[in-house]
């Protein structure tokens, strides 16, 4: 009987060996699952943005400044040519030329219009001398009139009262309309003098410009302002100048000449991310021109006001960023990839963003404890592109799932 019990147990010992050699508890992870390990040490989160080569200190070469005057009546012009960008040009050598149609219509309005007032302005002057003239004879007359009126007063006096008093105001009439006649003189070469005024200000005024529209004529072929790199322009929608783009008072850049010294890299931080952006912070640089190179950089301004991304509904802060010393041939226009490092802590816990399941009432990591599986709570801090920093819940190397195992909702849930 005692044999027959212990050939029982043997068996049982047997059979429970041979499962766990098929189950293999302690192979769990590395056999079934992608694990990750939970770190310890430095820890740095950033933020990832596209940026763009550009200068700091650059010569704008503008549209013809005379255009930006009202009188011109011009707001945009149509580029017919542009210099090649990136080429070099020497002073004085012509970079755009723009289109003169609409600056002939505008011409043409004008000395047509130019010339009525001409006329209007010489008929104005004639019609003046001529009831000027009519003016002072009909002051000649009534001057003409008094003094025959004063005579017949004068003989008047050897006779009756009655002829007296009739010469008498014969006299006061003529001498009424007299002056009547000079104040009507003085009334006409003033209304004749504002006509004539009136009219020559017309004539000014065309004169003027007329000169604007010539002289905008002979400037529509944009020469350089100095010796430079030929960098195209940026228009309203953020797309960089060429052949066919309207320029005018209100999109008046079409090229720069940059100071290659003064090179920066300028980004758009989205506005769910612009508040943990700071000046001063450092900046990982990757200019795609130069794989293989790492750039160094800090923030020196951040825009205090945001613009409509293109293609997003959200606004944009433009963000500048100084580069350090450089030997490489860096060229404005040049695209970069920035990492603004917005914290850094020299020792924390901090495991990998696949490795982390839940929302945001409950994060957790899915570990071994014992022979089983389990969810674990956890708490997390800050964040970058690939980790999320632990606060709470786990232990440096120990080793987490990277992907949720069948049935994961069954696992024991351990809280904090």
């Amino acid at each position: 009987m005692h044999k027959k019990t212990i050939i029982k147990t043997s068996i049982g010992v047997a059979i429970l060996a041979l499962l766990l050699i098929i189950w293999k508890p302690w192979n769990l992870f590395s056999d079934s699952y992608a694990t990750t390990l939970v770190q310890k040490g430095a820890f740095e989160t950033s933020i990832l943005v596209s940026g763009e080569l550009k200068a700091q200190k650059a010569l704008d070469i503008k549209v013809p400044e005379v255009s930006f005057n009202d009188e011109v009546d011009i707001w945009a012009m149509k580029i017919l040519s542009l210099v090649e960008e990136g080429k070099i040009v020497e002073k004085g050598e012509e970079i755009a030329q723009l289109e003169p149609t609409e600056v002939e219509e505008n011409l043409s309005t004008v000395n047509t219009k130019l010339n009525e007032h001409y006329t209007r302005l010489e008929d104005a002057k004639i019609d003046s001398s001529l009831t000027i003239a009519t003016a002072r004879e009909t002051i000649q007359k009534e001057k003409d009139r008094v003094i025959d009126a004063e005579l017949k007063v004068e003989q008047s006096s050897f006779e009756s009262k009655a002829v007296q008093r009739q010469a008498g105001i014969e006299l006061e009439k003529a001498q009424r309309a007299f002056a009547k006649a000079e104040r009507d003189l003085i009334t006409q070469t003033q209304k004749h003098k504002t006509k004539i005024a009136r009219s020559q200000r017309k004539v000014n005024k065309f004169e003027y410009k007329k000169k604007l529209l010539e002289q905008l004529r002979s400037e529509l072929n944009v020469k350089s302002p100095a010796s430079g790199m030929i960098i195209y322009g940026t228009a309203y929608n953020g797309q960089k100048v060429k052949v066919g783009s309207r320029v005018g008072r209100w999109m008046p850049l079409i090229a720069t000449l940059p100071d290659l010294s003064t090179l920066i890299s300028e980004m758009q931080v989205k506005e769910i991310d612009i508040a943990k952006v700071k000046v001063g912070q450092p900046v990982h640089i990757k200019i795609d021109a130069f794989p293989k190179n790492d750039f160094k950089g800090h923030i020196i301004s951040i825009a205090n006001i945001g613009q409509a991304l293109p293609g997003e509904f959200q606004n944009g802060f433009k963000v500048k960023v100084q580069l350090s010393d450089f030997k490489e041939a860096l060229l404005p226009g040049m695209t970069s990839s920035n990492t603004i490092v917005t914290s850094f802590q020299k020792d924390c816990l901090f495991v990998a963003k696949q490795a982390v399941f839940g929302n945001d009432s409950l994060k957790y990591v899915v570990k071994k404890s014992g022979f089983k599986l389990i969810r674990q709570e956890i708490e997390i801090g800050q964040e970058n592109e690939t980790h999320f920093e632990v606060t709470k819940g786990l232990a440096p190397n120990k080793k987490v799932l990277i992907e949720l195992p069948e049935k994961y909702t069954n696992l024991e849930l351990v809280r904090l």
